[in-house]
């Protein structure tokens, strides 16, 4: 049985400019909230004299410092044990709120409960990509439809918002930080700004990572041809991440450089993922952490459905591909294409060395405008 639901007119922000309190809803990875932050700009501008909260998965609450902006962000604890009670009491929490408007900026039915159990009258969520979900027609009064896989997700979302009104000529967001909280922090991990390069060698799955003898061969490379530029490793604080850490650290011929074992949270991550001359990694967060800072960087993807998706864009991001569906690890990637883009992107790099370690700034706004 097909059931209809209401497609959202391009006249909706100009029905709820009124509106008092607003909630945004992304409660994905961290990539998918970094590709959220375009919209949710539009949105802050469409709403300049609202209260604006944010629902993100705990881990990425601290991600949300960087943008003043919004009001207030309430941490969604996913499917942990022991968490229903705590998501019960949340939910009656933001429903005391009085939303006026709530918006999903994901196509996923929790995503939509939340809109939901907020209380919102309006609630606007995004149209999943897979047809078994059915739930989002019943718990939406508008729906966003927008194609997946055809750009990447930041495009994705932010196009979303456009359809319904909201006011955003280019996708941008506005980022404050710290230059001088960021550089005391680097002069205390000992850290110099432009000179290090980054790995981050480990996913959400091992079929987005590299074979775990084959990070050993490019680190080992890296080590050997660009000896100028020592070597930052760092992973998540999970178990699976920090033994595979552990295991690879152990059968390094060298000690690299500094090893964060799952110890930076968001802000200090991206501080550390700033200051790198070259960040490497495969689809996650850190990847999509040096797509935002600007940072130059070498990503190693499956050239299937998804690449679009969440592959970074631009002139300083370089990319290789895995041709063949990974059963278990990305096979196939060729080191000597990650040393040549990492040479590449050295030499390109080299005029901003200076710029980068310019005096100290306080904490200041800084608009930040993507690629379209």
């Amino acid at each position: 049985m097909k059931h209809s639901y209401r497609a959202v007119s391009d006249d909706f922000a100009s029905q709820t400019q009124a509106a008092r309190k607003v909630l945004l809803i992304d409660i994905g990875g961290l990539g998918d909230v970094i590709h959220a932050l375009p919209a949710m700009w539009a949105v802050r501008q469409t709403y300049p004299n609202a209260e604006l909260h944010c629902v993100v998965c705990e881990p990425w609450v601290s991600l949300l410092q960087m943008t003043p902006w919004i009001d207030r962000v309430w941490p969604y604890g996913g499917k942990q044990k022991g968490r229903r009670f705590t998501q019960w009491r949340q939910a009656l929490q933001l429903r005391r709120q009085r939303f006026d408007v709530a918006i999903s900026l994901m196509g996923s039915t929790r995503a939509c409960l939340i809109a939901r159990l907020s209380g919102a009258p309006r609630r606007l969520v995004r149209k999943p990509m897979e047809a078994r979900h059915r739930a989002w027609r019943w718990l939406a009064t508008e729906v966003m439809v927008h194609p997946y896989l055809q750009e990447p997700m930041y495009l994705q979302k932010w196009h979303c918002v456009r359809s319904a009104g909201f006011a955003s000529a280019a996708p941008q967001l506005e980022l404050r930080h710290s230059e001088a909280s960021d550089q005391r922090w680097l002069e205390q991990e000992g850290l110099m700004p432009k000179r290090y390069l980054h790995l981050s060698p480990y996913t959400s799955g091992t079929h987005r990572e590299l074979p775990p003898e084959q990070m050993l061969q490019l680190l080992c490379r890296l080590h050997q041809d660009f000896p100028q530029q020592p070597l930052v490793l760092s992973c998540a604080a999970n178990l699976r991440e920090c033994e595979a850490l552990d295991a690879l650290v152990a059968a390094l011929p060298f000690r690299p450089w500094r090893v964060f074992r799952g110890s930076l949270d968001i802000p200090q991550l991206t501080t550390l993922i700033r200051a790198a001359a070259v960040h490497y990694g495969g689809d996650t967060g850190t990847t999509h952490l040096a797509w935002l800072t600007g940072t130059a960087s070498v990503s190693w993807f499956y050239s299937g459905a998804q690449l679009a998706q969440w592959a970074p864009r631009g002139a300083r991001h370089a990319l290789v591909f895995s041709e063949s569906p990974p059963p278990d690890y990305l096979r196939g990637i060729v080191l000597d294409d990650i040393l040549l883009q990492t040479q590449v992107l050295l030499d390109a790099a080299q005029s901003d060395v200076e710029r980068t370690s310019s005096d100290p700034a306080i904490a200041s706004p800084r608009l930040v405008s993507f690629e379209t």
